[in-house]
């Protein structure tokens, strides 16, 4: 009789043996068919497009995971799952590569963003400069240091420009990313703000952008896309790697406000 026992005891454990194998084949064949991605927020619109693109000539469904660069980063390092990470600036790619969420040797360039003051349709507190902005009662908004590379040039721009102090007076809020600053700019809850370039062509009706020099910036940003250590199918990550960056997916960047090309890139920062 304990024989017989054993003999069941060994069938079914096979049984499930195979059962579990058959899912974990089942769920790699799924993960295959498409691509997870998680990615910066503010690369929504053009990597929408992106990605319908590719999908209807390579097949197969992607899933972009939309948030702040950080907190994106940190979704795909705890749950250890993602094809490709796209962040928002080359701070935080260089994170995801010391974190080893991702294959450093897979990093590459989108595109190119510069910091510039930006004001509500029609500039009725008529500013035109960092000098501007110094003025009593301006209320100025900001990104936050610890969250974004533009958060943390906006101060040395106001150091580089000897006006922290007087800006800083003005300052009325630190937003977690551009794109929320953004918002308060539409709301009008804030009278001016440094946010990336790009911004004022995806907003033409709500917003203008005001350049500086490039004597006056302390650095630009740079949107990066990499392969995830998580990836689970290569193959077709790298195949939209090379898609976004190949002369189609740089001009969709280019119409939505970005710059693709390095050489334009002098004309605002050296």
């Amino acid at each position: 009789m304990k024989c017989v026992n054993r003999h069941v005891t060994a069938v079914f454990s096979v049984c499930i043996l195979l059962v579990l194998a058959l899912s974990m084949d089942i769920s790699c064949s799924e993960a295959e068919s498409g691509l997870s991605i998680f990615a910066a927020a503010g690369a929504k619109m053009p990597l929408d497009e992106v990605c319908a693109q590719f999908e209807a000539e390579h097949g197969g469904a992607v899933v972009v995971n939309y948030g702040g660069g950080g907190e994106v980063l940190n979704q795909m390092s705890l749950s250890r799952s993602g094809d490709i990470y796209i962040a928002p600036e080359q701070g935080f790619m260089q994170t995801a590569a010391d974190k080893q969420v991702i294959d450093a040797e897979t990093i590459e360039t989108i595109a190119y963003m510069i910091p510039v003051i930006a004001v509500p349709k029609g500039n009725a507190k008529n500013i035109l400069s960092l000098q501007d902005l110094t003025r009593w009662g301006l209320r100025v908004g900001i990104t936050r240091p610890e969250t974004t590379l533009l958060g943390r040039y906006t101060p040395e721009i106001f150091q580089k420009a000897g006006l922290v102090e007087e800006i800083g007076q003005n300052i009325v809020t630190q937003a977690a990313r551009p794109d929320s600053l953004l918002t308060m700019l539409v709301m009008g809850q804030v009278d001016a703000g440094i946010i990336w370039h790009f911004y004022g062509v995806q907003a033409p009706e709500d917003i203008e952008v005001i350049f500086l020099s490039p004597e006056q910036l302390t650095g630009i940003g740079e949107m990066q896309i990499a392969v995830s250590t998580y990836c689970r199918n290569e193959r077709l990550a790298r195949e939209f790697i090379d898609f976004i960056i190949s002369a189609n997916g740089r001009e969709i960047f280019r119409k939505h406000g970005y710059i693709v090309d390095v050489e334009e890139v002098s004309q605002y920062w050296r």
